[in-house]
């Protein structure tokens, strides 16, 4: 006989495997834990994570199941208590990333199928909710977003007058182009190279005779949203933990972003001479101007990627923290050290905030790698490269020294920290089921066993 064993945390879990499912049953299992997981790849998560949470659900159905994540895909095999009867699937990862309301209805729901085994079809139905979800906000909003990040950015860069105004320019400018450009899907391989191009000829053409800055402070807080910060730091976490093919895949793909973004700046630099800057502006911002940045970050990510509004003050409060503990462990360490400390503190920080909010981890870990994750450094040294010659490589150096630490960091870190696990154990070990007691009405699992 096998139960579901109680696991650590607020919550235990006592409902009794399944030791009759035919095989249809197990089929549908398989492809509802394979969407399920899919769903997760798009929020950004861990492949390790997804597997957890995948085989935490099948366990409550009382099942058990061997999954494979990999970037573009999630294979699923589930089988019965007796191991005789086995169903095994696979879902592509296909569609956009996630935003962060659909980041949190998403997680809202795979915490509820953790907690009981929910039908089949209201998964089914809530999976397609989640995935059309409106934007929350109106599409100037979302402009008036995107163009808060570029300035947040910007000022933890280049905090001048002058160039903050513009960064308001490239980023309204580039909000209304991905805003254009979302209404017509084939258009986004090709939106990086666009972008950059755009941005990098405006800025070589303009930015030095009417601002009095260097254009290549001006090319990167704009293309913000194309940079593939967090995916070059999921890539070293992963390959960090063994998982190595999910790791390549990734790293694949964010290198594949940054040349998209090279190919850009290299169009823009031949289409236009650049001017170089006059006197520069006096007027600096200070010390303060980067905490101003990380406040407009934290408003530009909740209205350019529909946040829920609740999560403001709390993705503020967290892009604040990091910031603090970044800058202050930069200045004991060197840059490097600041990147570890950063990243060590994320998942404390994340677990703090989704005990007192309910805000899932997602929520705060996707808006602080963007801040902390220089995947900026990386564009800056090829940007430099290409505008500035060869010997600007160091740069490249440096932004892979900053995402492995900053990997490294998260795995120390998440090291402190259990997640509530669902497991299946002997029965002599787990909890007894209440005499009677079975699958909920609907739930898709078919009745259990008499039990001795």
């Amino acid at each position: 006989m096998q139960y579901l064993l109680p696991v650590s945390g607020r919550r235990h879990v006592t409902v009794v495997s399944r030791e009759v499912a035919d095989a249809a049953w197990l089929e549908k299992l398989a492809a509802l834990l394979c969407a399920v997981g899919a769903m997760l790849m798009r929020a950004g998560e861990r492949t390790m994570t997804v597997e957890d949470r995948i085989r935490d659900v099948a366990a409550r159905y009382g099942v058990e199941a061997r999954t494979f994540v990999v970037p573009t895909g999630v294979f699923v095999r589930v089988s019965g208590a007796d191991g005789e009867l086995a169903a095994m699937d696979f879902a592509p990862v296909r569609g956009a990333d996630l935003r962060l309301d659909q980041v949190e209805a998403l997680y809202g729901l795979v915490e509820r199928m953790v907690d009981e085994p929910l039908p089949f079809a209201e998964v089914r139905a809530a999976l397609a909710r989640v995935d059309a979800l409106p934007v929350r906000f109106t599409p100037a909003v979302v402009v008036l977003g995107y163009a808060l990040l570029t300035v947040g950015l910007g000022l933890l860069q280049h905090a001048t007058l002058p160039a903050v105004a513009g960064y308001a320019v490239f980023g309204t400018g580039i909000g209304v182009l991905r805003a254009v450009a979302a209404r017509f899907p084939g258009t986004a391989t090709v939106l990086p190279v666009v972008a950059a191009a755009l941005v990098t000829a405006v800025a070589l053409r303009w930015a030095g005779p009417l601002l009095h800055v260097e254009a290549t402070v001006l090319i990167i807080p704009a293309l913000v949203s194309f940079l593939p910060g967090a995916a070059l730091t999921m890539s070293a976490i992963e390959l960090a933990s063994g998982a190595v093919l999910s790791g390549v895949g990734r790293l694949a793909g964010a290198v594949n972003v940054l040349l998209l973004l090279a190919l850009g700046i290299v169009i823009g630099t031949h289409l236009v001479q650049q001017h170089h800057p006059g006197p520069h502006d006096p007027y600096d911002f200070g010390a303060w101007g980067s905490w101003l940045g990380v406040v407009l970050m934290g408003a530009g990510f909740v209205w350019c990627y529909s946040a829920q509004v609740r999560a403001l003050p709390w993705i503020v409060a967290a892009l604040l923290a990091e910031h603090g503990v970044q800058s202050t462990a930069t200045l004991l360490g060197g840059s490097a050290f600041g990147a570890f400390a950063a990243g060590l503190a994320l998942p404390s920080l994340a677990a703090f905030v989704r005990a007192r909010s309910g805000l899932p981890d997602q929520v705060v870990s996707l808006p602080v790698f963007w801040m902390v994750v220089p995947g900026s450094i990386g564009l800056t040294g090829v940007s430099e490269i290409l505008l500035s010659g060869p010997n600007m490589g160091n740069d490249l150096v440096t932004a892979l020294v900053t995402v492995l630490a900053i990997a490294l960091g998260v795995l120390v870190g998440a090291g402190f920290h259990h997640h509530r696990r669902v497991t299946l154990a002997d029965g002599q070990d787990g909890l007894p089921t209440p005499e009677g007691s079975g699958a909920p009405e609907g739930s898709g699992a078919p009745d259990p066993a008499p039990t001795a």
